[in-house]
């Protein structure tokens, strides 16, 4: 798709960046998990000040990166980008298990290696969905296995988010699998029923509660306070 956007790189796409800046932001995105797996920044970093959240780091890296690469033509951008995913998916931790299993902490969330590829590839399918509809070109979704890879991560996130102290839903994820989530302790009280692009949608922040498709019976509070969790782990 991005080899078909010459004359098109300065189209509106998300939050105040056109099509470039998107993908400058993808190579400030990769370069946490690059950066643990011994891959230097393509960038120069400046030093975060100390004690900065990751929320901070996180969107202070994106603007200097879409700074810096503003300076550049965009096929040079996407020729970095390119290069770094490259690079990550040549790492030892892409193929040997054991490797992968190892747990890194990155943007807030402790998880194995093998995980934060998985988070990779599901920004990269958002912002590739954001440029799509910007340039008026339909995006598919990820294929079946790597979808529901990307499911089955974002359902334990927000299982972990909502806690067990919440009231229990039964979430099923068409063609996926069901979860409860919340209390193990008491019997369910909503069933929820969702899509699974829809579900990945709403978790990236391109759905909200109230239009995201789904089926649903039971305690409809029970329902919205899920749907209203998932769609606050939104960070892109």
């Amino acid at each position: 798709m991005l080899a078909e956007a010459d004359g098109r790189w300065a189209t509106p796409v998300v939050h105040d960046w056109d099509v470039h800046a998107t993908v400058a932001h993808l190579l400030a995105a990769d370069e946490a998990l690059a950066g643990r797996l011994g891959i230097a920044a393509r960038v120069p970093a400046g030093a975060p000040p100390r004690d900065t959240g990751w929320e901070d780091v996180w969107d202070r890296r994106t603007a200097e990166v879409i700074a810096h690469e503003y300076g550049r033509a965009p096929e040079e951008t996407l020729a970095s980008w390119s290069a770094q995913a490259a690079a990550l998916l040549a790492t030892p931790e892409a193929r040997d298990t054991e490797r992968a299993a190892r747990a890194e902490t990155l943007m807030g969330m402790r998880l194995p290696v093998a995980d934060h590829f998985v988070v990779r590839a599901f920004e990269t399918w958002i912002h590739t969905d954001d440029i799509g509809r910007a340039l008026g070109r339909a995006v598919p979704p990820p294929p079946e296995g790597h979808l529901g890879r990307m499911v089955r991560l974002a359902v334990r996130v927000l299982g972990l988010a909502l806690g067990r102290e919440t009231a229990p839903v039964l979430l099923s994820v068409t063609g996926v699998e069901q979860w409860v989530l919340g209390s193990a302790d008491d019997p369910v009280r909503a069933e929820l029923a969702l899509d699974p692009v829809d579900l990945c949608l709403l978790l990236g922040g391109r759905r909200t509660p109230e239009e995201v498709p789904r089926h649903t019976t039971g305690d409809a509070a029970a329902v919205r306070n899920v749907l209203e969790r998932a769609a606050s782990l939104a960070w892109l």
